[in-house]
């Protein structure tokens, strides 16, 4: 595998199969700061939109990786923080569609939609995801803690706006923690919201990896198939990666291990569906870099996590 800066995976995705991601912002650049993200906590919580990484080096990244990787499901625009801050986006977007025929995927918090040079930046993609995790302005600043000049209301009008404009497949996704935004009162207030939308899916979602914040809890299994049932037929609960994994006879090196492992925690079983890889072998590998102090663990719904420990 070759070295990539911007370039991460190809992962497992539960929605999207076989992604390759791209990662446009660096780390943790975001307008939100939210409770449950995978990633970690926002230390640089901010709106201001420019070219963080050169343009031409990201989409030459790609070019490279779609040449190696040759069975992707979607080339994912998402990553260590907000991609939409990245100016360049929408050119991003343009110039990868010149050399390859794969969809392309952004997943977004949706808080800078309701720009429009943000909005037209994203007509090209095939798939844009964005979240929304709350419809009242307290479970708002709750679950998202986000940058003090944002509020819930002109996100929504963002994504309605988004939604009139776009002609792409729209997946709202709304990530459900206990206790936080998941009462039969912010409920009924989302479906009314949703139906002002009219996204193509609604997925739905709670908290599967360890979160930024230990006080994010999960809901239930039967408290997301009852969400489910109330929001109809467009809901989905976002299930784990279904696809068949066509395993190696050799392991990957240890630099691929750790750069799948750099930018949020895996399971072994996700590590070895991302890299083609057979779990008994890996294990070993991976118990090797936690001894080594190069991986940490973290337990986390009864499943053992895997991340690259952070050099300070």
């Amino acid at each position: 595998m070759a070295s990539y800066k911007y370039i991460f995976g190809p992962v497992p995705s539960r929605r999207l199969g076989r992604s390759l991601g791209v990662d446009i912002i660096p780390s943790k650049l975001c307008t939100y700061d939210c409770i449950y993200c995978e990633v970690g906590k926002t230390d640089k919580r901010g709106l201001a939109r420019k070219e963080y990484y050169p343009t031409h080096e990201i989409v030459a990244e790609v070019k490279r990786a779609v040449a190696e990787f040759t069975d992707l499901d979607h080339i994912t625009l998402s990553g260590s923080g907000e991609p939409t801050l990245h100016s360049g986006i929408g050119n991003i977007i343009r110039s990868i569609k010149e050399f390859t025929m794969i969809p392309i995927a952004v997943l977004t918090n949706g808080s800078l939609l309701p720009l429009p040079e943000v909005r037209q930046s994203l007509l090209e993609a095939d798939v844009v995801s964005p979240s929304l995790d709350a419809v009242s302005e307290d479970v708002f600043q709750r679950i998202d803690r986000p940058h003090p000049k944002i509020h819930i209301a002109e996100v929504i009008e963002g994504i309605r706006l988004f939604r009139k404009e776009y002609k792409g497949k729209l997946w709202l996704e709304i990530l459900f923690a206990q206790g936080v935004n998941d009462s039969d009162n912010e409920l009924q207030k989302f479906k009314e919201v949703i139906e002002s939308i009219q996204p193509d899916m609604i997925h739905l979602n709670t908290i599967v990896r360890p979160p930024a914040y230990p006080t994010a809890q999960p809901v239930s299994e039967e408290r997301l198939q009852a969400i489910q049932k109330f929001f109809g037929d467009k809901a989905v609960i976002i299930s784990t990666f279904s696809g068949t994994t066509h395993h190696q006879n050799t392991l990957p090196t240890v630099d691929t291990i750790l750069s799948a492992l750099e930018r949020r925690p895996m399971t072994i079983e996700d590590l070895a569906q991302a890299l083609h890889a057979p779990v008994d072998g890996l294990s070993v590998v991976l118990h090797h870099l936690v001894a080594t102090k190069k991986l940490s663990m973290t337990s986390f719904n009864n499943e053992v996590f895997y991340r690259k420990r952070q050099i300070c």
